[in-house]
């Protein structure tokens, strides 16, 4: 399986014309290998974690300005929304975020519910955290209006997440939590809540979770570099569903 690794050694090895023929052959080797090719073959000084190179990741972001959008949004390095981490904001329309994977074919699924803020009275985020890598492939219906925020490279962590992809040991620390949620969850629709997916690149599985009235009791198990993407959805208006969070307390 390809990992999505290898899409981020390529990008962080592009354009750079000045390296010796040992750290070019070097690089080529790497970026058509998985992460365990990569590290048998580095030099152990230059060995990188997969938490190292997703935070090399967000040097590349680059935000957008707001953009009406009138097909797919491709993510590459010679397209408008370059390969990063970013917090995307919808600003025009409701409706549907879903998306392609180039170098992952399982976990971190693209596929959310949003709107633009105002304009709606239903339980639907207008902003999410995206991390996006070289040929991934955005598909927005009936969201005509999005913006791109580039999210720094050094981030506070933090134990309540909201809607979309979250690195564990940089937006959170890795650990064994009990989850929580300050949303209201109805019991009448005991199957809504959160969806939570962890994936690791290393082996290239994913665990799914959920917390919702039928399933309220969770402990979870997060390690360095991997990636949880969570998904939000409560019946209740009752709050603005962006202040919604996922609670992660710490399990003695």
């Amino acid at each position: 399986m390809k990992k999505l690794v290898v899409s981020i050694i390529a990008l962080l090895s592009f354009g750079i014309s000045a390296c010796s023929s040992n750290n070019a052959s070097r690089n080529e080797e790497s970026s058509s290998s998985t992460l365990k090719t990569s590290k048998q073959t580095e030099n152990k000084k230059s060995e990188k974690t997969p938490l190292q190179i997703l935070n090399q990741l967000a040097k590349s972001s680059k935000s957008t300005d707001e953009m009406y959008v009138t097909g797919p949004v491709l993510v590459g390095e010679k397209q408008p929304l370059k390969p990063g981490i970013y917090d995307l904001e919808i600003t025009g329309g409701n409706g549907n975020i879903n998306g392609t994977r180039k170098y992952v074919t399982g976990g971190m699924s693209i596929n959310w519910i949003g709107a633009a803020p105002g304009g709606d009275d239903s339980p639907v985020s207008s902003k999410f955290r995206v991390v996006l890598f070289n040929g991934d492939k955005l598909e927005f219906r009936d969201i005509s209006k999005v913006k791109f925020t580039a999210v720094p490279e050094k981030v506070t962590p933090s134990n309540q997440l909201g809607e979309g992809d979250y690195i564990v040991g940089r937006d959170i620390p890795a650990g064994t939590y009990k989850l929580s949620t300050n949303a209201k969850l109805d019991p009448e629709y005991d199957n809504l809540g959160w969806r939570i997916s962890i994936y690791d690149d290393i082996s290239g599985d994913s665990k799914d979770q959920t917390l919702n009235p039928k399933n309220s009791d969770v402990a979870v198990t997060i390690k360095n570099g991997e990636i949880i993407t969570t998904s939000c959805d409560i019946s209740s208006s009752d709050m603005p569903i962006d202040t919604a969070k996922l609670t992660f307390t710490p399990m003695k």
